[in-house]
């Protein structure tokens, strides 16, 4: 067989108006509409989410909330006491507005899933089922408006329940839970759900509506495939930004709201960089959604050209796409080996490598093999679903950016101006919400922009603005057998712009990923770096298209080249393969502080320990307590207070609430040298990292940490240097003040942790501190899923001997592999020497504790001075979050040396007494835990599971250190009169420091803060400091005040 060459085949002419642009443009406005009612639908319903987030932070003097959703979801008829709770609250007013503002939300959200049933019950063609859902529909309508009337009554009645006088009893008292009202309430609620349900039914049992739907579906998800990398953009704008949810789906809204600094017209840099931050973020969206119009054409006009039946023939010259990825792989490997002077790629080069190879050898011997594939009869269809989709998803992507906005900025805006914050910040959240709404819904009407056509093919004087027109129509033919010539080469050209510009992006964004992330900001520069990996992989995908596909694909009987498949599935499996065979590359994600893995074989021991090594420190420390003369007194006793500090997790909000509390135990210069241990766990390790290094600047030091520089790194490397690195072999190197190297995400947060807090670069001293104690920073290992103790003497006081011969290595990884210790040791942890975390710096044994996967990859320790076997390190959160387990686990030896410390005191000498400072930065402590009703007995089995997961709660490990420390003296001796007194002011010698549960915008679990976040921080912790006068649980405050200083 000869090639044929393209001149030998006909010219086909491309219509003026193709057939499936006709049915395109026809129902363009039909979408538009529809694209309208589901964008006010989802903005009215998130803005109703964080609306009744407020007002479940609500809290009645019994420690009750309740949300809206409570009172008027599916389950109503079960929270009727919600009414009577918001009544209770001081802050009834407040809930009766926010109701009023989620009524009217609701209206304009029924309005627009009502019309959008209006169009499902046309589909209804059996007369009975349209009548009667017609009814239900109208019911439906009803029942809506009648609720409203009846929340805006409760709304009323709510600020009316303040009234000190009869006016205020009655209020109470209609919205009593077991009132007329609150049933009516609750009745309403649940005959809407029954009519929606019902509605439903009406609707799945006519076969020709189901029909509709079930075609609808098919037609939407093909074409959705085909744009999967749009889609994917959109999917994770919508499920980072729009979800109301709390914790690590908060951090994204929350770097919007850095958008609105608190010091806006105080510091002249500080707006400068967030009117920078804004204006690129949105210009990210706006590339986002051409790139997604140009390239989703593009891949349409695989479907739409091929309805005629056209035939490419295949030639050599098609492979020349697939030697794209190998000529940047060689430019890669060649910048990376000047660079850093590595030139040894990892094995996983091999697989990156193996496919293009393969591709084009394929091309080189069986260029001309068959392909037995038959057209698809539906190929028209495809074509027409899939032009339209495709630009609906690109509209899409700035309608989500609103609905975004709108979830970042309702909370700030229904808060209210608060005094700590400054008007222009409480006036720009309203712009930002407004403009949020406007974008959400005018995104959609883009849709209906008017189709630009270009001349026909052949027409004097085509200019290139004429040509890229015409390269918007899917219908234009621009293969080889085109016979435009012009057109095709500003087609290749435009392909090749697309995926040399997203080469270029990835690149800078590589070795560059600081300074990316500070001059674009986390939120654009995610966009962006999202977009280009969708202009290299949709170019090269569009490349291929216009062929069949390559010979060892036909020979799979495969449609077209599997691009996104194998982008996706080829570095997966081999990640995975070369774990369990060992070939994965283990210095891709060693520590970037540490000692040396080569320095040790795998063979040689650790120092020989003590393990008594952690019962002698504890005595040390002990004596430094009592040396330094610190007394407390407490319900008449006097005693020498030895803290234990806990530090739960929570990412940046855990940092900076830990550090915060320590602050104003070192207000009190007696307190804050009173710390025997403190137990941290990811973030608060990193606050009590923080503690033991910061200097006088300490706000100006959080503010820094807490900026989203280290989130905008972390996901530039995420989604740029460690990617290419897994995928590739060739580790990407970051260009630094500190030199020109490999770093993955999780060494790049610590240098922009340091670059904040320079004394973070300070060798970490695990041993004690005069500020935070004897440290335990808990990570978890997971390889044997046990907990890591990075410390010294309390991690090598558990090393355990094997018994098998003098060789063994004491505290080695395989000594105990499934996490028995010697008595002394916390449960469940895994003995490691301290040699393992010598010449560490603050910010690595930090990170040990908080690298929470995804966000940082796991940290390989790899085999010597560690022990015989790898480790890698996780987030401790993992094995335990609060750190109250290690507590837990330490307070019998600590109970003990703190008792022989008592005897051996001088007689006279005030007793040293233990007490637990948990430092909880998430909100809910104070919450009320109702028991639940008596359990069906057929579901005794399935619910009693639930008994399980208490015995790890916070508050059983609470109970459990407790219980041990309460034995540190002996019957009847003054160290039991003072645990005694210490007992009646703070019960179980604890005390929490949490924020209190309050209407407010929630701090995310991340690693970056806005102002009004850290606003939120700053209240709490007033109100820890200074409660209010019926506060009955022991605070910050109570503890301040049992020294004089």
């Amino acid at each position: 067989m000869t090639e044929t060459t393209a001149s030998q085949q006909p010219v086909p002419v491309a219509p003026e108006v193709g057939p499936i642009a006709a049915w395109v443009v026809e129902r363009r406005r039909r979408a538009s509409y529809v694209m309208v009612a589901f964008f006010v639908a989802a903005a009215t319903l998130i803005a109703m989410g964080e609306i009744d987030r407020l007002i479940a932070g609500v809290l009645t003097p019994e420690g009750r909330s309740s949300p809206l959703v409570s009172v008027i979801g599916p389950l109503a008829l079960i929270g009727r006491d919600g009414w009577a709770d918001w009544a209770s609250s001081p802050a009834a007013d407040s809930v009766g507005w926010w109701i009023i503002a989620s009524v009217l939300f609701d209206a304009v959200f029924v309005a627009s899933y009502v019309w959008l049933l209006s169009r499902v019950l046309r589909r209804i063609v059996v007369t009975a089922f349209r009548r009667a859902a017609g009814w239900v529909l109208f019911a439906l309508i009803l029942i809506e408006a009648l609720e409203a009337v009846v929340l805006v009554a409760g709304a009323i009645l709510l600020m009316l329940s303040l009234d000190p006088g009869d006016l205020g009893d009655l209020s109470r008292g209609i919205l009593a839970a077991d009132g007329v009202f609150a049933g009516v309430v609750a009745v309403l609620a649940t005959l809407k759900c029954a009519a929606i349900v019902l509605f439903a039914i009406l609707v799945l049992r006519d076969g020709a509506a189901r029909g509709y739907l079930g075609r609808l579906v098919k037609r939407l998800a093909q074409a959705v495939w085909l744009h999967r990398l749009s889609a994917v953009l959109v999917l994770a704008l919508f499920v980072f930004t729009c979800i109301p949810a709390a914790d690590v789906l908060d951090q994204l809204p929350d770097l919007q709201r850095q958008w609105v600094p608190n010091d806006w017209g105080s510091d002249p840099n500080a707006a400068g960089e967030a009117v920078r931050h804004t204006l690129l973020a949105l210009g990210a969206i706006a590339i986002a959604a051409l790139a997604a119009v140009i390239l989703g054409r593009a891949r349409t006009r695989a479907l739409a050209t091929s309805v005629t039946a056209f035939d490419i023939p295949p030639l050599r010259k098609h492979a020349r796409w697939w030697l794209a990825p190998v000529l940047v792989w060689a430019a890669l490997w060649i910048v990376t080996g000047l660079t850093t002077g590595t030139w040894a790629p990892g094995a996983s080069a091999i697989a990156f490598l193996v496919v293009p190879g393969l591709v084009i050898l394929s091309y080189l011997l069986w260029w001309d093999a068959p392909w037995p594939i038959i057209q698809r009869p539906d190929r028209g269809a495809r074509a027409r679903w899939a032009w339209l989709t495709g630009d609906a998803i690109a509209v899409s992507i700035a309608g989500i950016a609103g609905l975004g906005l709108v979830r970042s900025f309702t909370a700030p805006v229904f808060t209210g101006a608060l005094p700590d914050l400054a008007s222009l910040t409480y006036f720009l959240s309203l712009g930002l919400l407004i403009m949020g709404l406007a974008m959400a819904v005018a995104s959609p009407f883009l849709l209906r922009a008017p189709e630009l056509r270009a001349p026909q093919p052949g027409a004097p004087e085509v200019s290139t603005s004429q040509r890229l027109v015409a390269l918007l129509d899917p219908e234009r033919r621009v293969d080889e057998l085109s016979g435009a010539g012009a057109l095709r080469r500003l087609h290749l050209i435009l392909m090749v712009g697309f995926f040399v510009a997203g080469i270029l992006v990835l690149a800078w964004v590589g070795f560059f990923p600081v300074d990316a992330a500070s001059f674009v900001g986390a939120p654009g520069l995610t966009v962006l770096l999202l977009t280009s990996w969708g202009a290299v992989l949709g170019a090269f995908t569009v490349g291929v298209q216009e062929h069949p596909p390559a010979p060892i694909f036909r020979f799979m009987r495969l449609r077209a080249d599997p691009v996104l498949t194998l982008a996706i599935t080829v570095p997966l499996v081999w990640s995975v393969v070369a774990a369990g065979l060992g070939y994965d590359d283990a210095r891709l994600h060693a520590t970037r502080t540490g000692p040396d893995p080569v320095a040790e074989t795998s063979t040689s021991a650790p120092d020989e320990v003590d393990e008594s090594a952690f019962a002698d420190r504890l005595d040390a420390r002990l004596d430094d307590l009592a040396t330094d003369g610190c007394e407390a007194t407490a319900g008449g006793e006097t005693f020498i207070p030895a803290l234990i500090v806990v530090a739960e997790g929570g990412g940046i909000r855990a940092a900076y609430w830990t550090a915060r509390a320590m602050e104003k135990l070192a207000e009190d210069t007696c307190l804050g040298e009173s710390v025997l241990l403190s137990s941290g766990v990811s973030g608060g390790s990193v606050g009590l990292a923080l503690t033991a290094v910061r200097g006088q600047a300490a706000d100006t030091e959080l503010r820094a940490l807490a900026d989203p520089d280290a989130v905008g790194t972390g996901a530039a490397a995420l989604l740029v240097g460690d990617t290419v690195a897994s995928a590739t072999g060739l580790r990407f190197p970051s260009v630094l003040a500190e030199g020109i190297e490999w770093r993955d995400r999780a060494a790049l947060i610590e240098e922009v942790w340091i670059d904040k807090v320079p004394a973070l670069a300070s060798p970490a001293e695990l041993a004690a501190s005069g500020r935070i104690g004897i440290p335990v920073l808990n990570s978890t290992d997971v390889r044997t899923k046990c907990k890591v103790l990075v410390s010294n003497d309390v991690a090598t006081s558990v090393a355990a001997d094997t018994g098998d011969g003098p060789d063994d290595t004491a505290g080695s990884v395989e000594a105990v592999p499934d996490c028995e210790t010697a008595s002394t040791a916390p449960a469940a942890s895994l003995p490691v020497p301290a040699e393992c975390f010598d010449g560490m710096e603050w910010a690595t044994a930090a990170m040990l504790s908080a690298r929470a996967p995804v966000i940082t990859p796991a940290a390989r320790v790899e085999d010597g001075v560690c022990g015989p076997e790898q480790m890698q390190l996780v987030d401790g959160g993992y094995a335990e979050g609060s750190g109250l387990g290690t507590a837990a686990d330490l307070a019998p030896i600590i109970a003990d040396r703190i008792a022989v410390h008592n005897a051996e005191a001088d007689r006279g000498d005030p007793p040293m007494v233990p007490i637990v400072v948990y430092l909880k930065n998430s909100a809910g402590y104070d919450l009320r835990e109702d028991l639940e009703s008596v359990a069906a007995e057929p579901l005794v089995p399935i619910v009693g599971m639930a008994a399980l997961s208490k015995a790890g709660t916070a508050d059983v490990l609470l109970q459990r250190a407790s219980s041990a420390l309460g034995t540190v003296g002996d019957e009847g001796g003054a160290a039991e009169k003072a645990i005694e007194a210490v007992e009646s002011e703070f019960p179980g010698l604890a005390v929490t420091v949490a924020p209190s549960t309050v209407p407010a915008v929630v701090p995310p679990f991340g690693w970056a803060l806005s102002d009004l976040s850290v606003a939120t921080l700053e209240r709490a912790m007033e109100r820890q400091v200074h409660p209010p006068e019926d506060w009955t649980v022991a605070t910050l405050r109570d503890l301040l005040d049992t020294t004089d200083g």
